[in-house]
């Protein structure tokens, strides 16, 4: 069974490692096709692709957007053929994305200013999370900065106390809108980590029950949703791998699986990297919508 990772990230988002040295470890842990999915950027793709074409490794070009659908947020993952498939449109939509990041940072910053400790409060400099990251700006980025600055321990409390609770909220691309753009480039839109806690369709805290998920993925494949993350960690643990499985067969999507590596921003070592269990069978399916 051939080895791979088609969800993870680079410095260029929120991930530890640069693009070249994910291939590094790609390499040193026998995986053969890779794919770079940073949040709301390209910047990293030429980078890895040539790291990637350099060790022989299978290598294309991926994203991972966040879109809104229904009134809340989803991950939604696009693969490419290459980097020359892209679309302006598409490029242009991207930059735009990464600039209401950097908008939501200001105000998250300005938020979180004003609610830890008193002695802390104005210490948080935008200049200084920004200079924490080579592409777009994330949460994480913030969290080590509050770490640097002593007022919390680890970036897991920085979450945990702070960046859920006074979190903000920006204005993202809607489904329909994004599975239309993706499309456009012969990409293939795959909805990440369907079960997952957040950014999830199943959220009974929000409402959404096991009895809605189906109907939901309907209208998603009617949007041009092509394949769901089925083989994901939290949904391994929770025991829900072949629930979502079943449902992208009866809907007729392609069935893919990643370890979503970002390294020690999620408390992951580099040996998981590659380590989902799984045949390669959507790469076939993908090589088919490319073609055509």
């Amino acid at each position: 069974m051939n080895k791979f990772e088609i969800h993870m990230h680079s410095t260029f988002s929120d991930g530890e490692f640069s693009p070249t040295k994910l291939v590094d470890i790609a390499k040193s842990n026998g995986v053969s096709v890779l794919c770079l999915t940073d949040h709301d950027t390209f910047e990293g793709i030429q980078e890895f692709l040539s790291a990637a074409k350099a060790e022989q490794i299978f290598a294309f070009p991926g994203i991972e957007i966040t879109v809104r659908y229904r009134g809340f947020n989803l991950h939604l993952l696009a693969y490419f053929e290459s980097a020359e498939s892209l679309s302006d449109e598409l490029s242009h939509e991207v930059m735009k994305m990464a600039s209401r990041r950097e908008q939501r940072m200001r105000e998250l910053i300005g938020r979180i200013n004003q609610v830890i400790p008193e002695k802390f409060r104005g210490t948080i400099d935008y200049e200084n999370v920004r200079r924490a990251a080579e592409g777009v700006l994330a949460r994480p980025h913030l969290a080590k900065e509050m770490v640097r600055l002593g007022i919390v321990p680890t970036t897991r409390d920085a979450f945990d106390r702070y960046l859920v609770e006074h979190n903000v909220e920006r204005e993202n691309l809607e489904m329909d809108n994004a599975c239309k753009l993706i499309r456009e480039c012969k990409g293939i839109p795959v909805l990440a980590h369907p079960g997952e806690r957040s950014y999830s369709l199943y959220n009974p805290k929000s409402g959404r029950t096991y009895e809605d998920v189906p109907e939901m993925v309907e209208e998603l494949k009617s949007f041009g949703l092509l394949g769901m993350e089925c083989v994901y960690p939290y949904h391994e643990r929770i025991g829900k791998v072949e629930y979502y499985k079943d449902l992208s067969r009866k809907f007729g999507l392609i069935i893919t699986g990643s370890r979503d590596f970002h390294g020690s921003a999620t408390y992951q070592s580099e040996h998981l990297l590659g380590g989902t269990k799984m045949s390669t069978e959507f790469l076939d399916q993908f090589k088919e919508v490319w073609a055509n």
